[in-house]
């Protein structure tokens, strides 16, 4: 299992580095689009459970052309990027309620919401690339943080972890876990951002950046989480060896993109 995860883990790793180095922004878009299908067609299946393989595909359908609208939308509008941070803001808040009164909470996968959750999530990542000079830099910096911190907190975890983080909702995470993915993740954020030369001017607003995004990634893991566990489901989908879905595997990224790109504004 662990072997898997290492193997499916970083082969993805190394195509999005190239694909973020070397393809242009509309090719990341499209990317995007299809993870969105993919995406779309898993939330379709927490959501009817008893529905046909052509309804899920007309949704996953649905969510590619949203991700793609979003994106477009952004470029020209920064309106879509403040609405997409106010919105995750307000949901990982609900989260961190839950984590903080130690209650499991419940949440239906409603298809409305996997428009709200999904599209502007995946739409900024190709926003994000696109903005002019930094834009590569800013996209690696948020990756690394989402992937720096699921390594941290795994092992983390597995070596130190004792007690539990949230039990209610997501019984094999620790607060060893937690604290592990936070610092090395805000650590290395920190170093892809100087050695990149992000444009921050008040390097204060960087470190809440990379601490928000960072927090932002652990609370919308538990989210799906909580999904998962309203619906009875242990996994999303079984499409990637040692993770589970493609929801399994962009869950963290769903909530430190929007959250990053926001503050982003402010750099």
């Amino acid at each position: 299992m662990l072997r898997q995860r290492v193997v499916t883990a970083s082969v993805l790793a190394a195509v999005a580095l190239l694909g973020i180095f070397f393809l242009p922004t509309a090719a990341i878009a499209g990317v995007c689009a299809l993870i969105g299908f993919a995406a779309g067609v898993e939330w379709a299946a927490l959501t009817q459970q008893r529905s046909r393989g052509a309804s899920r595909w007309i949704y996953g359908s649905f969510m590619a052309a949203g991700v793609l609208l979003f994106w477009r939308f952004s470029e020209s509008n920064l309106l879509g990027v403040a609405a997409a941070t106010l919105f995750w803001v307000i949901l990982l808040g609900w989260v961190g309620k839950l984590v903080i009164l130690k209650q499991p909470g419940r949440m239906s996968p409603h298809l409305t919401l996997g428009v709200l959750a999904l599209t502007p999530a995946l739409g900024l990542i190709p926003y994000l690339h696109g903005i002019p000079v930094y834009g590569t830099g800013l996209l690696l910096t948020v990756l690394l943080i989402v992937w720096v911190g699921d390594i941290g907190a795994y092992f983390g975890g597995r070596r130190f972890g004792k007690s539990l983080f949230a039990p209610e909702i997501s019984p094999g995470k620790t607060w060893a876990g937690v604290w592990s993915g936070l610092v090395l993740s805000v650590l290395v954020g920190w170093g892809s951002a100087y050695s990149l030369s992000l444009p921050v001017d008040r390097p204060w607003l960087l470190w809440v950046s990379l601490v928000v995004a960072a927090i932002g990634a652990i609370l919308a893991d538990l989210f799906e989480s909580i999904l998962k566990r309203s619906t009875g489901k242990k996994d999303s989908g079984s499409l990637l060896p040692g993770h589970g879905g493609v929801l399994d595997r962009i869950d963290s990224m769903l909530g430190a993109v929007p959250l990053f790109a926001g503050l982003s504004l402010l750099f």
